[in-house]
């Protein structure tokens, strides 16, 4: 690392009622290599012992902010009131159940020695609710392996913008992984919310994607953690609804200045038709382990096309299974995925 740039990096951590993995979260923070650096913790109004576990630390570089509960489609604003609070020059996400290798910092943050990168980011690891890692590679990862150069590094400024506005490119930039220039996130007003949807980083990301070139490391940057209560497992419907509808939204406002083809807008539309098949089954998944079995036939009835064989097959596994009052994660996991129970977490901080 040049030692003349060493940036504040200011680490924004929403969190609600995750006593559990909190202190991994933390204790990931505090082995980072990189040491400048300040962690906002956003409690939303936990009822159980999270701001226990975060003031536990001891170190006055993680600060612990309270806010009574606003849930998840109040996240835009949750992370803009921690942007007004942060002081660095550059702003990550770590989210309170995921945590970093300790290299992260040191391996982002010399992208932004040049001046056009708006943001960087690198691969994600998926591990369940105990710290296990996910064996088989995500649809996602697949996916980025065979992307070109430019849409990786989103080289020229809009390369990567197309991609992303797939229904298959949402998941492009992982946040666990991102850091970006705090001017230029300032410059699209912040992280962005869009009603009805209960994350920001897309939207934010896409805006982003028109202000500058990325930085991509093809190393694990973030490890995600999936569970039950995870917003990406128990929201997936409403995820998936609300970035379709932000996508052409954001067509109609930018398309002239990406300079989309008819042709690439009509495949942007089939992409996310066929995702709706997946959405369906991982709601189906999702509310399996709340035992909703009800619910869970109608959701795996709706991910039951032949067009897709993978998912087709998995949703009728789920549809046998909710019938039986089981759940279908020793099979995922027998495939490769996370498993999605909530089981008693191990200490994760020295993946």
């Amino acid at each position: 690392m040049a030692h003349d740039y060493s940036p504040l990096v200011s680490i924004i951590t929403p969190t609600f009622n995750q006593e559990r993995y909190i202190g991994d979260c933390i204790e990931s923070v505090l082995r980072q290599t990189y040491p400048h650096w300040e962690q906002i913790v956003i409690d939303d109004g936990s009822t159980d012992g999270t701001v226990r576990a975060i003031t536990k630390c001891g170190d006055p570089r993680v600060r612990c902010i309270q806010q009574e509960h606003q849930g998840v489609y109040e996240l835009g604003r949750t992370y803009n009131r921690a942007l007004n609070l942060a002081r660095g020059e550059l702003i990550a996400i770590l989210e309170g159940d995921d945590f970093w290798p300790e290299h992260k910092l040191s391996t982002l943050v010399p992208a932004f020695i040049h001046a056009e990168v708006v943001l960087s980011y690198g691969d994600t690891l998926d591990v369940s609710a105990g710290g296990e890692e996910q064996q088989r590679m995500t649809r996602t990862a697949r996916l980025r392996k065979s992307l070109p150069h430019s849409v990786l590094f989103n080289d020229p400024i809009g390369a990567a913008t197309r991609y992303m506005l797939l229904a298959e490119g949402t998941g492009l930039v992982s946040p666990c992984t991102v850091l970006m220039r705090r001017v230029p996130l300032e410059a699209i007003g912040g992280f962005q919310y869009v009603e009805g949807l209960p994350l920001t980083d897309y939207p934010t990301f896409l805006e982003l994607s028109l202000k500058g070139k990325f930085f991509y490391e093809e190393r694990v940057m973030g490890y995600r953690r999936r569970h039950s209560h995870s917003v990406t497992v128990g929201f997936i419907d409403d995820i998936s609804r609300g970035a379709r509808t932000f996508s052409h939204v954001f067509i109609h406002k930018h398309r002239g200045e990406i300079g989309l083809t008819e042709a690439e807008v009509e495949r942007i539309h089939e992409s996310w038709s066929a995702s709706e098949y997946l959405a369906h089954f991982s709601g189906g998944r999702s509310l399996l382990l709340r035992e909703e079995w009800a619910l869970a036939r109608e959701c795996f009835s709706k991910a039951l096309n032949p067009r897709y064989p993978f998912v087709f097959l998995a949703a009728l596994v789920g549809y046998l299974f909710s019938w039986l009052h089981l759940d279908i994660e020793r099979l995922m996991r027998l495939v490769g995925r996370a498993d999605l129970r909530e089981r008693e977490a191990k200490s994760s901080s020295s993946a």
